[in-house]
């Protein structure tokens, strides 16, 4: 198992992600300041299982 993330990590599309110890955290720079939201544990959770109950957008993803 890989350590935590240490640094803030460019994803695509404009988008930054880290780890502040609890959130997972989502950038993204705008102009007028950055917007943002942080996934806390059951959230990440819950976007796992909405995946997991669309098989077509599963698949789409290439999720395993």
């Amino acid at each position: 198992m890989s350590e935590l993330p240490e640094r803030e990590t460019y994803l695509g599309d404009g988008l930054y992600a880290s780890f502040d110890g609890w959130h997972i955290r989502l950038r993204a720079p705008r102009e007028g300041g950055d917007h943002w939201i942080g996934l806390e544990p059951e959230v990440w959770r819950e976007l796992h299982d909405w995946v997991d109950r669309h098989p077509k957008l599963k698949r789409h993803l290439d999720c395993s």
